[in-house]
């Protein structure tokens, strides 16, 4: 059964053995950001065997504020892989994102292959280096995370765990990539005439692009 998933909680078990974050941050993770996140999970015998989560963050893009979500926490139990669950998790995401005119989301990575037969394709690196002032990027890029008070204290309380070596474990050279989940609302947003995904992602990836948010 995939369904969209309430008692958050119970997919921490599954979170702890699939990462290997420092307890600080999963504690924060799940106390703070996942109380407006949503997760679509797969349940066997009334347990979750996979999952992903899906984080809110408001986008400009370039020049048009577009809701979207940080893809993060994709996982599945190890006796469970390679049985299909992960894609009937990402195929009910999808059809909910449609639905909803959510124009694209994005991710980052462990391996690209995992995600590029799914649609998603690397729109940029992931920008180790936060840039503090947000009149900077407004200034400097085309595509970024809008910054609300909600964004900031987060930013701050991540950065904070990052300096105490708590932070969220990364890739050696982490990329993002993205997937149109609505084209007709990435054209509308754009102000473009796209006719497929992959026309619109190759105009995403010729864009100025800062994405440095962890999770």
């Amino acid at each position: 059964m995939i369904i969209e998933y309430a008692e958050k909680e119970r997919t921490r078990k599954l979170y702890e053995e699939a990462f290997e974050d420092p307890k600080e941050f999963v504690d924060y993770y799940y106390s703070d950001k996942c109380l407006d996140n949503r997760m679509i999970v797969s349940f066997e015998c009334g347990e979750v065997v996979s999952m992903l989560h899906l984080n809110p963050f408001s986008v400009n893009l370039c020049g048009t504020v577009v809701p979207s979500y940080y893809v993060v926490a994709v996982a599945t139990k190890k006796n469970m892989r390679r049985r299909g669950q992960m894609t009937r998790v990402f195929d009910k995401t999808f059809e909910l994102l449609e639905g909803e005119k959510i124009p694209f989301i994005f991710l980052l990575p462990v391996d690209e292959s995992i995600y590029s037969w799914m649609g998603f394709e690397k729109i940029c690196d992931f920008s180790k280096d936060r840039i503090p002032s947000y009149d900077e990027i407004r200034k400097k890029y085309d595509i970024y995370c809008v910054r609300d008070d909600d964004y900031i204290r987060r930013m701050n309380k991540e950065d904070e765990l990052r300096k105490l070596d708590m932070g969220e474990v990364l890739p050696d050279n982490p990329v993002i990539m993205a997937k149109i989940t609505n084209l007709d609302a990435f054209n509308a947003a754009a102000g473009m005439a796209f006719t497929d995904e992959k026309e619109a992602l190759y105009w995403m990836k010729k864009k100025r692009i800062y994405i440095c948010e962890e999770v």
